[in-house]
């Protein structure tokens, strides 16, 4: 199989009526926004398209909207964000996941939007916790997944389920590679942990998006991410078309010297048993 490789994502615009585009790696690197997503995102909206920001940030889209504008990212670009937080707010609003009430927080400050205003109990012991609440590491400059391994035992040891409101691996940010939820959910699955998973690649997220998207059909719909294993596989589960960019998560194994080499991209797609219907270094118009 091949995979095609463009400049512009214009001509696939043409045959698409609503976006779901990745953050970081795709509209912006964490610090600062992609000339080329911007300009994406003023047309699509000339054009009348729909789009969403579709994040596995473990925090509300709302809570995202003011982090993109220091960005440059103008609000009337964009239809809303859809963040793995928003995802894992609905399930434990509605009891779609049953975890109990008294919950342990790993991750940030602002990643607490999740649970503001519901009917659940924060505790800083793991003895005392129904449930872990998982939106990353407290300190990912510092801290690594081992040096969660002796929680995750004790948790593991006391039947605690762990809800990973960002099931990322890693995440860039300028040009460093950091840990996320996603690796301390793995851990705890791998040491037989019982893991509740929402965002990319998952379902939830996409069920999420068509609600929001109304009658819009997913063969209208177009995916654009830098990750194969959460955006690009979720996006095919969905009946959605994906494009890789391949400038953030998969850079040190497919790009050189700032060019995509085509056959290691082959080789990654192949490995994955996963094809994009087209792939670019980097989001343009």
């Amino acid at each position: 199989m091949t995979v095609d490789v463009i400049d512009h994502i214009a001509p696939l615009a043409e045959r698409h009526d609503a976006f779901l585009f990745d953050l970081w790696g795709v509209v912006h690197n964490g610090i600062e926004a992609y000339p080329g997503a911007l300009r994406t995102l003023a047309a699509l909206t000339a054009q009348g398209k729909r789009v969403l920001l579709l994040s596995n940030a473990p925090r509300l889209g709302t809570v995202v909207d003011p982090f993109l504008a220091r960005m440059g990212v103008p609000r009337e670009h964009y239809d809303r964000v859809v963040a793995s937080g928003d995802l894992v707010r609905a399930a434990l609003e509605s009891g779609a996941v049953d975890v109990g009430r008294r919950f342990l927080f790993w991750g940030k400050g602002p990643d607490r939007t999740i649970t503001e205003g519901l009917d659940l109990e924060e505790t800083d012991s793991l003895g005392d916790a129904d449930f872990i609440l998982c939106g990353g590491l407290n300190n990912d400059e510092t801290e690594t997944v081992d040096d969660y391994a002796g929680a995750l035992a004790q948790a593991k040891n006391r039947g605690l389920p762990m809800v990973c409101a960002n099931p990322d691996y890693e995440v860039m940010r300028g040009h460093e590679m950091l840990p996320c939820a996603g690796a301390l959910a793995q851990a705890y699955q791998d040491i037989g942990g019982k893991v509740h998973w929402f965002g990319k690649p998952y379902g939830v997220a996409y069920d999420y998006c068509r609600h929001e998207l109304g009658d819009i059909a997913p063969d209208r719909m177009l995916a654009v991410g830098d990750t194969l294993r959460t955006d690009i596989a979720g996006a095919t589960a969905a009946g959605i078309a994906g494009v890789l960019v391949t400038g953030g998560i998969h850079a040190r194994e497919v790009m050189a010297e700032g060019r995509l080499d085509e056959a290691a991209l082959i080789r990654i797609c192949a490995a994955a048993d996963l094809w994009p219907v087209a792939a670019m270094t980097q989001l343009e118009w």
